[in-house]
């Protein structure tokens, strides 16, 4: 393990004893001012600044410390010799995770132990409980940062942008506000039926997310060192959180139909998501469907595979999922739930799909890699909020539907309606390609 040349690197680089011996003055400060304040003399507030501290240390600054370990490659210009080097993608991945964050992890050692030997009234288990979803927490946080600068590697080659670690903090927070909202109003939740203890639920799904995190950063260094990998992981990410999500809806002694219903349409959410999640932040080569046609015709099954790119095998997934919706438009309907009776809509939700990816490789095609992103989300809003918005306000509500259908009340005309803005956007994305990609063949 320590034979890994980029651990040893990173712990050259982060392993001083002036830092450990400065951390650990500054943190034995803390925690004897703490103990001066603490008037019933417990221990419980020394223990529970431990824990605050757990977070500014392990999980604020030690994620900012695992993306910022590729982003200063990027500035040094030393992150395209990485790129050449022998190292493989795992022991690239986890010397990042393990090297770049060792002070951040000290620190935060020091402080859960101080929570557990000075918590008074939760069991040695529970506070060993506690300590586990801490840890699981901080791999969880630095694992996504490295993701997140991965993805930004895209955007600015000189590790300048702060854009993807604004997009981390976001979607930090969003996972924090669904765990606070989701496990906060009972001390048991219901997941298929079942009763489980909120705590012990809790840490199971931080652990299962801090490996799924992990093993995205792997496989998004695979793509960044140019190693052919297939989308067997990013599909096995969308079952998995299909089935966790599902979960919370299945009743007990839920019928199969009903089952199968709503893991349909909460397949078809992930699925959905997780294409325009890849579509945004991962490479879009414009060359892409030509090689897969090469593909094809040579019956390059494994080639094929290796070079799909992530949003499409997101978006076949989407499909399988929308036809599974439709067929369930012939099975009674069980409750009023909106995910429980999308039906016929699943089909013009999967259009919108299609449509917003062929606005999206309209501009990507546009021979200039700037404002790509931009332009298309400006544009996508005015489709779906602004300009319905000024035609219902003016009483036009008819047609505004041209623009945005209602897929709920009138699921078959606005299957129609999208069907055509997937016609016209594609073929003026087809155009664009003949006219700034395929040229290139004869270059």
């Amino acid at each position: 393990m320590i034979l890994n040349p980029e651990l040893r690197r990173n712990l050259i680089l982060e392993c001083n004893t002036h830092r450990f011996i400065l951390v650990g003055g500054v943190l034995a400060g803390v925690f004897t001012l703490v103990s001066l304040f603490d008037s019933r003399g417990s221990g419980n507030l020394v223990a529970n600044v431990g824990l605050v501290i757990f977070v500014l240390t392990t999980m604020a600054w030690g994620s900012h410390r695992a993306g910022e370990s590729l982003l200063d490659e990027l500035r040094e210009r030393t992150w395209d010799a990485q790129r050449m080097s022998a190292l493989s993608p795992w022991s690239m991945t986890w010397g990042k995770l393990a090297g770049a964050t060792v002070i951040p992890w000290f620190a935060g050692s020091i402080s859960l132990c101080v929570y557990f030997f000075g918590r008074q009234g939760p069991t040695v288990f529970e506070r060993l409980e506690v300590i586990a979803t801490c840890i699981a927490a901080g791999i969880l946080v630095q694992s996504l940062s490295l993701i997140g600068a991965l993805v930004g590697t895209r955007f600015d080659k000189h590790g300048k942008s702060t854009l993807t670690s604004w997009a981390t903090v976001g979607i930090l927070a969003l996972l924090y506000a669904y765990f606070s909202i989701y496990y906060k109003s009972t001390d048991e939740i219901q997941w298929y039926g079942t009763t489980y203890n909120r705590n012990k639920f809790l840490t199971a799904s931080v652990f299962a997310l801090a490996v799924w995190n992990t093993l995205g950063a792997y496989r998004l260094m695979c793509m960044e060192l140019a190693i052919a990998t297939r989308p067997w992981a990013w599909i096995s990410f969308m079952l998995y959180l299909t089935i966790y999500f599902t979960g919370s809806y299945i009743p007990p002694d839920c019928p199969l139909t009903r089952a199968i219903g709503l893991a349909a349409a909460m397949g078809l959410v992930v699925s959905i998501g997780a294409t325009y999640l890849s579509a945004f932040a991962l490479y879009r080569d414009p060359l892409t469907f030509r090689r897969l046609k090469t593909y094809v015709e040579n019956s390059s099954q494994r080639r094929f595979f290796e070079d799909m790119p992530a949003w499409m095998a997101s978006l076949t997934v989407a499909a399988l999922c929308m036809l599974v919706c439709v067929a369930m438009h012939f099975a009674p309907e069980y409750s009023s739930l909106r995910i429980e009776n999308v039906r016929l809509g699943a089909i013009a939700i999967w259009l919108y799909a299609i449509r917003d990816l062929a606005v999206l490789f309209y501009f990507t095609y546009s021979g200039t890699s700037k404002r790509v992103e931009s332009s298309t989300i400006i544009l996508l809003a005015l489709l779906y909020w602004a300009l319905p918005s000024i035609l219902e306000s003016t009483g036009l509500q008819n047609l505004s539907w041209l623009i945005r259908p209602p897929i709920w009340d009138q699921p078959m005309l606005s299957i129609g309606i999208i069907g055509v803005q997937v016609i016209i956007f594609s073929a003026l994305c087809l155009q664009r390609y003949r006219q700034h990609i395929s040229p290139m063949r004869f270059s």
